[in-house]
């Protein structure tokens, strides 16, 4: 699409202007605010370029025009500055031009912008009679003529419109159009006669990447004196971190070549040469050549004060060291705790293994006098089920009394995996919850069980109790 806009309005400006008071560079894709104000402070950082244009060798010193510009973005990113100074001297005239620039930025949307600008300065104009060559050197005319020199003041006008690689642009110097006047005779004056400068370019990139792109570019400049139109398209090959090389045409003047490299960083250095095609070319046989030296200077990174950021970061590195720390710390307790739970599952399944079987009858080489002393009976104790229900007659194999019942609880939910049938009684007596691991009708049956508990060294303070309910 942009290609398509790019051709469209290159064949509009082609078709519809002419020129001539405005110098004609070769290279001015490189500096294009030596024509159009609004360019200024195009790029980032800051842009020097100076042109030196020469040629008519053949005649007298020739035509010679010297421009140096520069411009750079302000720090709102919108506003552009600038100066251009141009000279250029022919004959016994020279001219000399300085102005101050400033451009302005709208931005259309992400890669879109529209830009004005604006040049005011002063125009020197000099004629220098002592140069002159005549055919009656006693003409008073000649012998009264010491010179004479004007300087007025000037405006340059601009705007430019790009869309991501795409560039169009309008400019109007000398736009007061003023009128410098010599000695006393109204007749002799030199204008300052307006003009319109139109360029378009087009960088098409093969591979954005390595900076390898065409760059096709054409510019009219349109005279409202009437002098011819001119227009000039330049077709440029670049590498853009290298060198460029390109070619041009000059509208019934010359073919134009061109080339360019990266001397150091930043410093590009160009040559352009006119190989003239019209009829002037008998009579021209010294160079029409152009130079041109640009330095972008970078953008100055501004320095920012991190004091505070990198005091916070050096505190979230404390507390991450910290924080790490303990976490090495949990982690090796948590293995200890891991190794701990292991060990103790282990003898519980072991113990699990010896457990007898729901009804089986424990062996009979179980030898109950270990746990003979363990037998406990109270004729005052008087037990029973959470449920109200009395207890009934038997040996209990209880692992432990407690006052609080939370605290029962949480012994039988400790143990109610390895030991289903555990559960909890009360003693009306003393008001003490036990924790009951076995239940049995039988003094020999409830003596080993206790013997296997107590030799599993799983739970303190196991002992059997021997329980017959008391009389109402």
């Amino acid at each position: 699409m942009i290609r398509i806009l790019f051709l469209c309005v290159l064949m509009a400006i082609i078709s519809t202007t002419h020129a001539q008071q405005a110098p004609l560079y070769n290279q001015y894709h490189i500096a294009p605010l030596i024509y159009n104000p609004s360019y200024t402070g195009f790029n980032q950082g800051v842009d020097v370029t100076l042109i030196r244009n020469q040629k008519w060798g053949n005649y007298g010193e020739g035509f010679n025009a010297n421009s140096l510009s520069a411009g750079t973005i302000l720090r709102d990113g919108n506003s552009g500055i600038g100066i251009s100074l141009y000279s250029d001297y022919v004959g016994i005239t020279s001219k000399l031009n300085a102005h101050l620039l400033y451009s302005y930025r709208i931005k259309l949307g992400e890669e879109m912008n529209l830009r004005f600008g604006v040049g005011a300065g002063v125009v020197d104009n000099r004629i220098d009679f002592s140069n002159i060559i005549v055919t009656d050197p006693n003409d008073p005319v000649v012998i009264t003529a010491i010179g004479d020199r004007k300087t007025m003041f000037d405006m340059n006008v601009g705007l430019n419109f790009n869309y991501a690689d795409l560039r169009i642009g309008v400019s109007m110097p000398q736009v007061l159009g003023s009128k410098l006047l010599y000695s006393d005779n109204t007749s002799s004056f030199y204008t300052l006669e307006r003009q319109l400068v139109s360029n378009v370019g087009y960088s098409w990139y093969i591979n954005r990447e390595k900076g390898i792109l065409i760059n096709p570019e054409a510019l009219i400049i349109y005279s409202f004196a009437g002098a011819p139109l001119h227009y000039s398209a330049n077709l440029m090959f670049e590498l853009e971190k290298i060198a460029w090389i390109g070619v041009g045409y000059k509208s019934n003047y010359a073919v134009s070549f061109n080339l360019g490299v990266n001397v150091i960083k930043n410093l590009k250095f160009g040559l352009a040469y006119d190989y003239i095609i019209n009829d002037v070319a008998t009579y021209s046989s010294k160079p029409n050549a152009e130079i041109i030296l640009k330095y972008s200077i970078p953008p100055r990174v501004q320095k920012v004060d991190n004091t505070d950021l990198e005091r916070r970061i050096a505190e979230q590195d404390r507390e991450i060291d910290s924080l790490k720390s303990v976490i090495i710390t949990n982690d090796q307790n948590a293995k200890m705790r891991i190794t701990e739970l292991e060990k103790e599952n282990q003898v519980l399944k072991d113990s699990l293994a010896k457990w007898p079987k729901e009804g089986a009858v424990p062996p009979a080489t179980v030898d109950t006098s270990a746990t003979s002393d363990v037998m406990i009976s109270n004729s005052g104790d008087y037990f029973v089920e959470l449920n109200g229900n009395d207890t009934p007659n038997g040996y209990f194999v209880v692992t432990g009394a407690f006052a609080q019942k939370s605290n029962a609880d949480a012994l039988i939910r400790k143990i109610k995996s390895k030991y289903p049938n555990a559960r909890i009684i009360l003693n009306k007596r003393n008001n003490l919850y036990y924790v009951v691991l076995y239940h049995s009708t039988e003094k020999g049956e409830g003596l080993a069980q206790a013997d296997y508990k107590a030799k599993s060294n799983l739970i303190e303070e196991t002992w059997v109790l021997s329980y017959i309910k008391p009389a109402k």
